[in-house]
This record gives C-alpha cells, structure tokens and sequence, in this order.
C-alpha cells in the first residue's frame, strides 16, 4: 500500500511538472509569434534602413530557431532584427 502510494506521488509530481515545462514552452511560443509579427511589421516599414539586410537575416534566424523549438534563441534573434532597426520591442 505504501509503495502504491508513493508511486502515486511521483508520477504526479512528473505530470505538475510537465505541466509547467508545457506551459512555459506554450509562453514562449507566443513570444515567437508575437516577435515574429513586431518584426515583419518593422521590416515593412524600415526598407530604407541601412541595417535592413542584417535585420532581414536576424528576423530569418529568429524564425528558424522558433520554428525548431528553440524559442529562447529565437527571440534573442528577433530582437537583435528589432534594435538594428532602432525599434524596441514591446
């Protein structure tokens, strides 16, 4: 009976836990997106600048990397492409 329980405990302790990777991930996500959308908007209207071309490949690795799970990495991409065009992210 103890063990049962014990195994009861752990198991749900792994799901609490997984449940919170999964939502930060979730989070994380839509940081990419959000990104992703600030910078498609800020290249569009930024094609003047002379970082444009730099912005342009920072704002493509940003993609890539959320796109490959890998948002941390990402974001920090999107918002090198963001400070090249002298915008801040919001």
């Amino acid at each position: 009976m103890l063990k049962s329980g014990i195994a009861f405990i752990a198991a749900a302790s792994i799901f609490a836990v997984g449940g919170s990777v999964a939502n930060a991930t979730d989070g994380a996500q839509q940081t990419c997106t959000s990104m992703a959308t600030q910078t498609r908007d800020a290249l569009q209207g930024n094609r003047q600048s002379s970082n444009y071309g730099q912005a342009r490949k920072e704002s493509e690795y940003g993609r890539d990397f959320c796109n490959n799970g890998m948002p941390k990495q990402g974001i920090e991409h999107y918002a090198q492409a963001l400070k090249l065009l002298g915008i801040t992210a919001s």
